[in-house]
């Protein structure tokens, strides 16, 4: 009993597996994959999200944050944004990216963001589709 108790608390879970590899596969897609619980943290997300996404910026837009609220992402910061010109295209681009996504972060150098792993890797590549249409904002 001993050995198969230790040996059970050993084997990954089929969830742990199931985000195991959605994690590989993102790597392979080319993000990076940081946890939210040590270091400096920007997220204002304060729910059991424990890892964040990280992709290259290669886009015009290099300082923005959105915060989902109920079904749509939200500009956080900063509020300058919110009057600029191109802002009803950058709103309208928001709303169509997948619901999975809690929350994005632009800076000068990456793209950053919250979303539900469990959703699976099929989720993940319509959220980096719908982030690559930021490249012609």
């Amino acid at each position: 009993m001993v050995l198969i108790g230790s040996v059970s608390i050993a084997m990954p879970s089929k969830s742990a597996r199931k985000v195991s590899k959605v994690r590989m596969e993102a790597k392979k897609l080319g993000c990076k994959i940081s946890s939210t619980l040590y270091g400096e943290n920007k997220f204002k997300n304060k729910t059991s999200i424990e890892v964040s996404y990280q992709i290259i910026n290669e886009t015009n837009l290099e300082d923005a944050h959105f915060i989902r609220d109920k079904d749509k992402l939200i500009l956080y910061s900063p509020v300058k944004l919110k009057y600029s010109d191109s802002f009803d295209s950058l709103n309208a681009i928001l709303n169509e990216i997948s619901e999975s996504i809690d929350e994005i972060i632009f800076t000068r150098t990456s793209i950053s963001f919250l979303w539900k792993e469990k959703n699976g890797i099929e989720e993940l590549k319509l959220v980096l589709a719908g982030l690559n249409k930021f490249n012609f904002f």
